[in-house]
């Protein structure tokens, strides 16, 4: 071969900064696809990893058991459904009847007003055992949690979330002061560190904790429960739990076939699935508009490459006369045509990278970038570079010198 690779990519980069016009037209296409693939592959996995965050702060392996029945508002919002069913007594038989299941929490929830000197707050008020602070990965900043005694003595104790001391307390420590829940007064003895905002849209920095003896002998005198927290042992499919679980509440509860369910189940992945399933749409969606983008890109680069090739006779046929073979043609005209695709590609990597940091930004998402698709976008920008510039490139060889130069 008379050209070295180096001639020829010398050849190309000269050739195509005299034409930058028709360069960038004719990147442009791939540079859009390339982008649209890198930034959205980023930002999916970013979302994909703060769902899988927020699954576990809000715990593993949880079903969450709910009295009542789950329904859509007119607002789109999910509603319960008031039922007063679920007692404690459930609580131990699930615990002691179904295999696979480590621990069963019961809770009582409902949004009471908190105060503390002239400062109030509405706030979400949870009955519950010791246990849910470790089921439900809660930590702590400052203080502790209460015990299994303060629940049975149905002490008034609170474990309350961030917003809580921000709002009321600012800069004061409020450990071992009391504030007024629902008039009646209750001791801070922890605080939770922050939690955000859970995927069925509760703020968790706006919930107090109390013990559910206390709650429910002090606060509101009732002898059921709104739900249980219930934690499957590892390796416990959670679907097939949901099932038993489902089965054995309507057996103990006596219900007949034709009877519906007084109670919800589900777990953290029921509530993310629609979420899930948009990513899953979206990406799909990409891909067809990246397909389509370098469709266009690689008929660009075509049609750029037929005009400079019958722009360029003179140039082939001197080529022709001083010993250039049809390969060597051929290679040159690829090589340009593989560089504009590569180049597209290349800045359709760093547009997606910058669009990615700007969204992940001001969307909240975890930073996630993935070199798969930087691959496949490379590789796929090289052979739209080969594909679109192998016609004309060919057609390059069918000058004969004697025609060019006369």
């Amino acid at each position: 071969m008379i050209y070295t690779v180096k001639f020829y990519l010398r050849i190309a980069i000269q050739n195509l900064i005299v034409h930058k016009g028709r360069m960038v037209l004719a990147l442009l296409g791939i540079l859009f696809a390339v982008m649209s693939l890198v930034a959205f592959g980023n930002i999916s996995n970013g979302m994909k990893k703060k769902i899988d965050n927020e699954i576990s702060k809000f715990g593993k392996n949880l079903i969450i058991l709910r009295s009542g029945l789950v329904f859509a508002s007119r607002s789109g919002t999910r509603q319960f459904s008031e039922s007063k069913t679920l007692k404690l007594v459930d609580v131990k038989k699930i615990k002691d009847s179904l295999p696979g299941i480590l621990e069963v929490v019961p809770f009582f929830d409902v949004t009471y007003p908190a105060r503390y000197e002239d400062k109030s707050l509405t706030v979400s008020i949870v009955g519950t055992t010791d246990i849910v602070f470790k089921i439900r990965n809660i930590d702590l900043i400052m203080g502790r949690y209460f015990s299994e005694e303060e629940d049975l003595k149905a002490e008034k104790k609170a474990v309350v979330g961030y917003k809580v001391l921000d709002n009321l307390f600012q800069s004061e420590d409020p450990i071992g002061k009391y504030i007024l829940v629902y008039r009646v007064p209750t001791e801070i003895i922890g605080v939770m560190d922050e939690k955000g905002t859970d995927f069925a849209g509760q703020d968790q920095d706006l919930q107090v904790y109390i013990p559910l003896n206390t709650f429910m002998r002090r606060y509101s005198n009732v002898d059921y429960i709104k739900g249980m927290y219930i934690q499957a042992q590892d390796g416990v499919s959670l679907t097939q739990m949901k099932m038993r679980l489902r089965n054995f509440i309507r057996k103990i509860h006596n219900l007949k076939d034709e009877q519906k369910d007084d109670f919800s189940i589900f777990t953290m992945e029921d509530i993310v699935r629609t979420q899930e399933e948009g990513i899953r749409l979206v990406s799909v969606l990409t891909v067809i508009a990246s397909t389509v983008s370098f469709l266009i890109g690689g008929l660009g680069i075509f049609a750029i490459m037929l005009l400079s090739i019958s722009e360029r006779k003179l140039e082939i046929g001197i080529r022709r006369v001083v010993g250039s073979k049809k390969r060597d043609i051929i290679l040159q005209f690829l090589t340009e045509s593989v560089i504009i695709a590569l180049m597209g590609g290349m800045f359709g990597i760093c547009v997606g990278f910058i669009i990615t940091i700007i969204i992940d930004y001001f969307g909240g998402f975890p930073l996630s970038l993935n070199p798969e698709n930087i691959i496949i976008s490379l590789a796929t920008s090289m052979a739209i570079g080969i594909l679109a510039g192998i016609y004309p490139a060919i057609q390059g060889t069918k000058y004969e010198p004697v025609n060019v130069l006369s």
